[in-house]
């Protein structure tokens, strides 16, 4: 469960982003890897973390980057199902205020 994959797949005209494992200094830059590559072609983004277990703020700083660039052509991102600890993160670094959260992907999908 700690190691780190990340997929995508296409909902429509919106990116369902899934993360699982440790999202840490080390596979952060996986992570901002594939989001740069994902944000490229697309501008709605559904980040499901539910199986995310940690996050360092070298992801929380890959989100945030894909945010800014997809919020640039009036995209968003959205998060669903995140855990405790990750919450703790987001909401220390202030990201809970810019990104809104939602029980399942369904709804995130369906909010764009």
């Amino acid at each position: 469960m700690d190691d780190f994959s990340i997929s995508w797949e296409l909902n429509g005209n919106v990116v369902v982003v899934t993360l699982s494992g440790r999202v840490d200094s080390v596979t952060a830059a996986k992570l901002d890897a594939e989001l740069l590559k994902i944000v490229n072609e697309n501008k709605k983004i559904v980040m499901d973390l539910k199986d995310v277990v940690y996050m360092s703020s070298a992801g929380v700083r890959a989100i945030a980057r894909a945010l800014q660039s997809v919020q640039k052509s009036e995209g968003g991102v959205k998060l669903v199902g995140i855990r405790k600890p990750v919450v703790r993160v987001l909401q220390t670094i202030g990201l809970t205020e810019v990104l809104k959260s939602y029980p399942s992907v369904e709804e995130a999908v369906a909010s764009f």
